[in-house]
């Protein structure tokens, strides 16, 4: 049995690329062993089974966009609504649980009361525990995450408490090793192991408008740096450019507060800007298909999934070329321009727009780009959760 923490991906509908990734690991998982979801509670600080809405959340999140989503939330519970069936909803034991044939898996960053109730339980004997590291951008850019420095320390520490931790590019990995090595924490064993991504086949689509479309696909979060973006752009509109910037991907804190101010601020200059939030699978797939080409200023990532997912729709992509953002840019495809400067995220756009003999290229060399299936990551996951196995206890997942 997998026993999968789903809790970052079964509480909303919010599609980050953790959210989407996480969702589809459970639905690949599920098809070849037995899986329970699981979730966090934060009110009884306990490990529960999911509840119909929360499956639903999993499975379908898209039946939930077209909803009102201000719902009053208390510590990430739903309030006053669903309040009493969280904090009733059957527990499960994962110190009762656990044996040697299972495995608790990880697939997102915690920072909650499991940095503390998580170590004792998987230093048991016979539990088996795997985590997935993304990034260490809160440790990376403390200027951007001033108050994140305590708990994800303890984060970091707290996987070297795991059997096995699979990262998601050699950056990741790389970061995760010195962060030990700093906060001298003994290593456990690590593999890096890029994310899928397949293309899904729509239907052609004609663009709306004569005009080229530029996608941004990214939370408005502070390292996504998409004031920086909005400064490029506004500054090729004033230069005369003629295009159009599509962004997709939902608000945040109180930076997201600043990036939609200056959304409505261009907007009343009549710029040709929209902001489509929140969308489903589809919407987003049409979106790669109906753009020219794409542009991803973040400052650094753990993997860059819009940047894969736009090469493997075709569509060229100005971005950054530093840690993981490079990993995937230098195969192809890519103008990598140093993101963190506005003129030059702005020349880049602008070489895109003006310059076919470059599009050109950098289209041809997007759609020869081969990425990973899900068929082949699985076939190496499930190799990989055997082997977070000890010695003492080897065994193999029981496929269904």
């Amino acid at each position: 049995m997998v026993y999968l923490d789903v809790t970052g991906a079964c509480k909303s509908p919010r599609s980050t690329g953790m959210q989407r990734v996480t969702r589809r690991l459970f639905q690949e998982l599920n098809r070849r062993v037995s899986v329970t979801p699981i979730s966090w509670n934060l009110v009884g600080n306990r490990y529960q089974l999911l509840g119909r809405r929360e499956r639903t959340l999993l499975e379908e999140p898209s039946r939930f966009l077209g909803r009102a989503r201000a719902r009053p939330e208390f510590r990430g519970e739903y309030f006053p609504a669903e309040l009493h069936r969280q904090i009733f909803r059957k527990s499960i034991r994962l110190e009762n649980e656990l044996n040697s044939e299972d495995v608790l898996l990880l697939p997102d960053i915690f920072r909650d009361g499991r940095l503390k109730r998580l170590t004792p339980l998987i230093s048991k004997p016979g539990a088996r525990s795997v985590a997935i590291f993304h990034d260490a951008a809160a440790l990376r850019l403390p200027s951007l995450y001033p108050k994140a420095r305590a708990r994800f320390n303890s984060y970091i520490v707290s996987l070297g408490n795991f059997d096995f931790v699979i990262c998601v590019s050699e950056a990741s990995r790389s970061d995760l090793l010195q962060l030990w090595s700093e906060l001298s924490t003994p290593p456990t064993q690590t593999v890096v192991e890029a994310w899928p991504v397949e293309l899904v086949k729509t239907e052609h689509i004609q663009p709306k408008s004569a005009r080229a479309s530029v996608l941004c696909v990214g939370s408005f979060e502070a390292r996504k740096n998409h004031l920086a973006l909005l400064r490029a752009v506004n500054a090729l509109w004033e230069a005369g450019l003629k295009f159009d910037l599509e962004l997709i991907g939902r608000s945040t804190g109180a930076f997201g507060g600043r990036v939609t101010a200056e959304l409505r601020r261009l907007r009343r200059s009549a710029r040709p800007i929209r902001w489509l939030k929140q969308v489903n699978d589809d919407v987003l797939r049409r979106a790669y298909q109906m753009c020219r080409f794409t542009v991803y200023p973040s400052l650094m990532e753990g993997f860059g999934l819009p940047i894969a997912e736009s090469l493997v729709y075709g569509k060229p992509c100005v971005c950054g070329g530093n840690g993981a953002l490079g990993e995937i840019a230098r195969g192809g495809g890519c103008l990598i321009v140093d993101q963190t400067n506005a003129d030059a995220l702005a020349q880049g756009i602008k070489s895109l727009l003006l310059d076919r003999q470059l599009y050109s290229r950098l289209s041809d060399e997007a759609r020869a780009r081969k990425f990973r299936s899900w068929s082949d990551y699985m076939d190496k996951f499930l190799r990989h959760l055997e082997s977070a196995h000890r010695p003492e206890t080897a065994r193999t997942l029981t496929s269904h």
